[in-house]
Parts: structure tokens; sequence; C-alpha cells
């Protein structure tokens, strides 16, 4: 199974996160799973990549030619893919990916798997889907998307689509037995039914 990983360039301000990315890839490498992610050796995504390549897993980065040089691309990976903008970085993981995982990140983390949740929720794919919630770190977020449905703007079926555990193990058993909520445009019909 090839899994994107998205994840900050930074360490955040909390050792538990850069602990919990190393533990999570040494579990990974018992698995049959590729690491796909943005490619660079700067923060959670350099210990992700560096931990994977040293378990002698298969990993997959995807970097734009610009971020290249601002984030250092790691050459030791597997197969490293140069883009001209993010948004041709993003449509290259999710092609290359079978499942997605949020690990702690800023702006870019959120705004890659809220592209995939969207993804789910308008039939264009059916793939799972985790926030890997390192010690609450997704709490807030969750609270803004059950609030999301609470006011009509998301269905509970599809936040329910969405993988949440703090444990590794869970999220890739979850995945193993996925299965995808019917579209937005589906919902809509059956309660027309």
């Amino acid at each position: 199974m090839k899994i994107a990983i998205y994840c900050g360039s930074s360490f955040g301000n909390n050792k538990i996160f850069n602990t919990k990315a190393k533990e999570s890839i040494k579990f990974l490498s018992t698995t049959d799973t590729t690491i796909v992610y943005g490619g660079s050796k700067a923060g959670l995504m350099g210990t992700i990549s560096k931990t994977a390549i040293d378990l002698n897993m298969e990993v997959i980065g995807v970097i734009t030619h610009d971020l290249a040089h601002k984030e250092i691309e790691n050459t030791s990976i597997t197969k490293l893919y140069k883009v001209d903008t993010i948004r041709q970085r993003k449509e290259k993981m999710e092609q290359l990916s079978d499942a997605f995982i949020a690990f702690p990140g800023g702006f870019g983390t959120l705004e890659e798997i809220s592209e995939i949740f969207t993804y789910i929720q308008i039939g264009l794919h059916k793939k799972p889907c985790a926030l890997y919630n390192v010690n609450g770190y997704y709490n807030k977020f969750l609270e803004f998307l059950k609030n999301c449905v609470h006011n009509g703007f998301i269905s509970q079926e599809h936040l329910d689509a969405i993988i949440v555990s703090d444990d590794i193990k869970e999220i890739y058993n979850s995945f193993k037995n996925y299965i995808a909520p019917k579209s937005k445009w589906e919902l809509e019909a059956l309660k027309k039914c």
C-alpha cells in the first residue's frame, strides 16, 4: 500500500511529534507500505524519510523545483519527482497514493488533507484518509469540523469517514478495512427518496 504522509517541514515545539513520527514509520516498515511524501529533508518530513530509508522502505518524494532549494530536497530516497507548482505536487501525490495520513503540520498540511477530504465528499475517489492525532494535535480542528456538521456544511457520513487516532496501528488497520461513504450527491439523492 502506498501511503501519502502530509506533515510539517518544521518539528513543532514538542518533542513528541518527532518521536511519534519515528515510531510510526518503524511500525509501517513491518507492513507492505511505501511512503509517499513531500520530498524534503526538513522537519518532520526529514524525520519520516530518514527513518524510512534507514529501515529499507521504499520512499517516494514529490517536491517543487522552488521548494527543492528552500527545504533541501532529499536525494537519498527511492524516487523523487520534481514538479513546477504546489498544485502539481498535490496532484502527483494523490495519484501515487492509496491512502493518506496527516501528521502534525501547519497550513500546507491542512490544505493537503482538506483537499483529500473534499475529494471523498464529492466522490472523486474512495481512498481512506486519517488524522494522526498525536498529543491531541487535531482536537480543535475536529471541533471545527463538528461545527461544520452542526451548521449543515458537512454531512455526518463524511465526517465519520475521516479516521482519527493517535495509534498508527489502528490507522493502518482502518485503511485495510475502509469502506468509502457515498458522495455528497448520492447522499442528497437518497434523502429525496
